[in-house]
């Protein structure tokens, strides 16, 4: 065996050891590979920047790209390791130029057209995300991620079309879990609730991570109260162009209660309606999740609580109104306009 096949053997072996979670066999493979091959050190930095990123060591992928791309400028993987490493910390804009020069080297790498499309879609420029996930899609149809990219590029624009490419992602991995949570979102948006909610108890059995599960539930429950949220918007912004109209025209107080029964029909025929997705999603579970939800996120309870209790004082208001009175309204109406200033200031400041 010449020198040449025993390294290529050595590199083999460490990166077995990177693939079945064998971390530090493989360092201890790779380091010793640099001592004794300093003349191929460029490969080894790339064997190392794979084990990295296998251990979810995305640093440490960036250096040992930056590395390897010292000693060889011209090898596409190096400069998809930099990309791919750059674009797991959040760093896009830096990502892009490796992942263009990796596209230069190697223009048919599927893998490498997904992780641009990743990249620009993150940055909201999504035509030329559209762009590099038609080609990945083009290049390998079976790889569900491509799919995936594909979807994440048309959601904003085109919603069917992206639910159209999370089943043909879900179609060629069926616990594709990422897609699955992709799949409940495009649901929810284009007022499929309990498609969403069955996306969502499907991705809850899938996700390897219980906290990524809880935070999926968690969002479909913060869809019903930014629901209540945006009701009671919509309402008080109607009940006061209702009464600055009502009191310039002379016209009778019970007008006003036309914008407050429409509002609140549709906000809690919405709300009912994702309700009932829940129960019927994770039969058996929905009382569990929601007590979950409560004890977890207090401030998303609280602000519920009070937007119910600013509803039940608005109906209040309108009987009273029909009976000849008008306080109960108007101190219900002020109350909710202040409330939804001040969740919208801490909700700011809290995202701050």
């Amino acid at each position: 065996m010449t020198e040449d096949d025993a390294y290529d053997r050595e590199i083999q072996r460490a990166e077995w050891f990177a693939e079945v979670g064998q971390d530090e066999r493989a360092m201890q493979i790779l380091s010793g590979l640099l001592a004794r091959h300093p003349d191929n050190a460029g490969n080894t930095y790339i064997a190392l920047a794979y084990a990295h990123t296998k251990a979810g060591r995305m640093k440490d992928t960036e250096a040992a790209a930056r590395r390897a791309i010292a000693s060889l400028p011209d090898n596409p993987n190096a400069h998809r390791f930099l990309g791919h490493a750059l674009l797991y910390q959040d760093k896009e804009l830096e990502a892009e130029r490796p992942l263009r020069t990796a596209l230069e080297l190697a223009p048919e790498d599927d893998f490498l057209h997904f992780l641009m499309s990743t990249a620009l879609a993150s940055l909201d420029r999504d035509e030329e995300a559209l762009f590099y996930a038609r080609e990945a899609v083009r290049l390998a149809p079976g790889q569900a991620r491509n799919h995936m990219a594909l979807a994440t590029a048309q959601m904003d624009k085109d919603p069917a079309a992206a639910e159209a490419s999370l089943q043909e992602a879900l179609a060629l991995d069926p616990t594709y879990s990422h897609a699955l949570f992709r799949l409940a979102w495009v649901r929810s948006k284009r007022g499929d609730h309990v498609g969403a909610a069955r996306a969502i108890a499907s991705y809850t059995t899938q996700a390897s991570d219980p906290s990524e599960a809880r935070a999926a539930v968690d969002d479909f429950f913060h869809e019903a109260v930014f629901t209540l949220h945006y009701g009671m918007l919509a309402c008080a912004l109607f009940m006061l162009m209702s009464a600055v109209l009502v009191r310039l025209a002379d016209l009778p107080n019970w007008l006003l209660l036309l914008p407050l029964s429409i509002c609140a029909g549709l906000t809690f025929r919405a709300v009912g309606r994702r309700v009932q997705a829940l129960r019927l999603a994770f039969a058996g579970r929905g009382r569990l999740m929601a007590r979950s939800f409560i004890r977890r996120q207090r401030f998303s309870t609280a602000w519920a609580l009070l937007l119910l209790i600013t509803w039940v004082a608005l109906g209040v208001g309108a009987i009273q109104l029909l009976l000849g009175g008008i306080v109960i309204l108007a101190g219900a109406l002020g109350v909710g306009l202040l409330l939804l200033i001040s969740t919208w200031i801490f909700a700011r400041l809290k995202m701050q």
